[in-house]
Protein backbone atom coordinates (compact mmCIF):
# COMPACT_ATOMS: atom_id res chain seq x y z
CA UNK A 1 0.00 0.00 0.00
CA UNK A 2 1.49 3.18 -0.84
CA UNK A 3 2.34 5.81 1.72
CA UNK A 4 0.89 9.28 2.30
CA UNK A 5 3.18 11.02 4.79
CA UNK A 6 0.90 14.09 6.70
CA UNK A 7 -0.12 15.24 9.59
CA UNK A 8 -2.71 13.04 11.37
CA UNK A 9 -6.02 13.70 13.10
CA UNK A 10 -7.83 12.44 15.91
CA UNK A 11 -11.03 10.52 15.47
CA UNK A 12 -12.67 13.51 15.88
CA UNK A 13 -11.02 15.56 12.97
CA UNK A 14 -9.17 17.42 15.73
CA UNK A 15 -5.06 17.67 15.45
CA UNK A 16 -3.20 15.19 17.03
CA UNK A 17 -0.87 16.05 19.25
CA UNK A 18 1.47 14.15 21.29
CA UNK A 19 3.65 16.09 23.90
CA UNK A 20 3.39 19.14 22.54
CA UNK A 21 4.19 17.86 18.88
CA UNK A 22 2.04 16.77 16.02
CA UNK A 23 2.01 13.68 14.85
CA UNK A 24 2.82 12.82 11.65
CA UNK A 25 2.06 9.19 9.72
CA UNK A 26 0.68 7.34 7.02
CA UNK A 27 -2.40 9.60 5.99
CA UNK A 28 -3.63 7.21 3.41
CA UNK A 29 -6.99 5.54 5.25
CA UNK A 30 -7.31 9.49 6.83
CA UNK A 31 -7.18 10.96 3.27
CA UNK A 32 -9.80 9.18 2.07
CA UNK A 33 -12.07 9.43 5.04
CA UNK A 34 -12.09 12.75 4.35
CA UNK A 35 -12.83 13.10 0.66
CA UNK A 36 -15.47 10.55 1.06
CA UNK A 37 -16.98 12.70 4.10
CA UNK A 38 -17.19 15.69 2.42
CA UNK A 39 -20.27 17.62 0.28
CA UNK A 40 -18.82 19.06 -3.66
CA UNK A 41 -18.38 22.80 -2.65
CA UNK A 42 -16.57 22.03 0.58
CA UNK A 43 -13.44 22.99 -0.56
CA UNK A 44 -12.40 26.47 -1.69
CA UNK A 45 -9.33 25.00 -3.82
CA UNK A 46 -11.58 22.17 -5.49
CA UNK A 47 -14.81 22.89 -5.68
CA UNK A 48 -15.49 19.68 -7.46
CA UNK A 49 -14.33 17.53 -4.82
CA UNK A 50 -16.43 15.42 -2.86
CA UNK A 51 -18.27 12.13 -2.99
CA UNK A 52 -21.82 13.58 -2.09
CA UNK A 53 -22.33 10.37 -0.07
CA UNK A 54 -24.72 11.95 2.55
CA UNK A 55 -27.64 12.21 -0.44
CA UNK A 56 -27.00 8.04 -0.44
CA UNK A 57 -28.23 7.28 3.21
CA UNK A 58 -32.00 7.27 2.54
CA UNK A 59 -31.58 7.36 -1.12
CA UNK A 60 -32.16 4.36 -3.21
CA UNK A 61 -28.79 4.38 -5.38
CA UNK A 62 -27.12 1.32 -6.83
CA UNK A 63 -24.12 -0.21 -5.54
CA UNK A 64 -22.18 0.60 -8.97
CA UNK A 65 -22.98 3.98 -9.13
CA UNK A 66 -21.57 4.89 -5.60
CA UNK A 67 -18.21 2.75 -6.43
CA UNK A 68 -18.43 4.63 -9.69
CA UNK A 69 -18.83 8.29 -7.57
CA UNK A 70 -16.00 6.84 -5.06
CA UNK A 71 -13.21 5.92 -7.67
CA UNK A 72 -13.97 9.46 -9.37
CA UNK A 73 -13.50 11.56 -6.11
CA UNK A 74 -10.56 9.23 -4.73
CA UNK A 75 -9.11 9.88 -8.18
CA UNK A 76 -9.38 13.57 -7.79
CA UNK A 77 -7.59 13.56 -4.96
CA UNK A 78 -4.60 11.37 -5.88
CA UNK A 79 -5.61 8.20 -4.02
CA UNK A 80 -5.72 4.84 -5.71
CA UNK A 81 -8.97 3.27 -5.38
CA UNK A 82 -7.71 -0.17 -5.90
CA UNK A 83 -5.53 0.26 -2.75
CA UNK A 84 -8.15 1.29 -0.30
CA UNK A 85 -11.20 -0.95 -1.93
CA UNK A 86 -10.83 -3.28 0.29
CA UNK A 87 -11.34 -1.54 3.22
CA UNK A 88 -14.48 0.56 1.80
CA UNK A 89 -16.04 -2.84 0.69
CA UNK A 90 -16.03 -4.08 4.35
CA UNK A 91 -17.73 -0.92 5.93
CA UNK A 92 -20.07 -0.69 2.99
CA UNK A 93 -21.29 -4.83 3.70
CA UNK A 94 -21.52 -3.58 7.02
CA UNK A 95 -23.54 -0.68 6.14
CA UNK A 96 -25.71 -3.40 4.77
CA UNK A 97 -25.91 -6.26 6.58
CA UNK A 98 -27.63 -3.87 9.51
CA UNK A 99 -30.03 -2.41 7.26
Amino acid sequence: MTQRKGILLTGDGDLDIVNGHLQIGDTLLQDTSLILGITQGDLKEDPLCGANLLRHIRGKTERTAIERTVKIQLERAGIDYEEVKEQLTIKFNNHEKSN
